[in-house]
């Protein structure tokens, strides 16, 4: 038995995504196109030591308690796909205090974009 918190978790993790796929064009494309919706509660995570390189314990610091939404938007074109993701959107309009541990800050808005070409089918 131990009465010691060793590793701290939030209460609420989710992570839900809402999407909507069809082929257009008279099936010449297939389009994907939704939202991710993550957020976990906030709560005191475990900080980092980059000299040890070793995740510790700590119980002064409670953070987390805001969502992501990510816009992503996914075709295919015979044996091409194209893909686009808004990564943290939302970002710009709920504030800049969101952390992924301790000191050290949570990842801004970024847009991905990439095309894959298979030669061979």
């Amino acid at each position: 038995s131990q009465d010691e918190n060793v590793l701290n978790v939030p209460q609420l993790v989710t992570r839900n995504t809402l999407y909507f796929s069809s082929d257009v064009f008279k099936k010449a494309m297939f389009i994907q196109t939704g939202i991710t919706f993550k957020y976990f509660s906030s709560y005191t995570m475990d900080a980092y030591n980059p000299l040890l390189g070793e995740f510790y314990v700590q119980d002064s610091e409670e953070l987390g308690g805001f969502p992501l939404l990510d816009f992503f938007i996914n075709a295919r074109i015979q044996q091409t796909r194209i893909y686009l993701k808004a990564e943290h959107f939302n970002s710009s309009f709920s504030g800049y205090n969101y952390y992924s541990a301790p000191n050290y800050p949570y990842r801004d808005f970024v847009i991905r974009f990439g095309l894959v070409w298979n030669f061979f089918s």
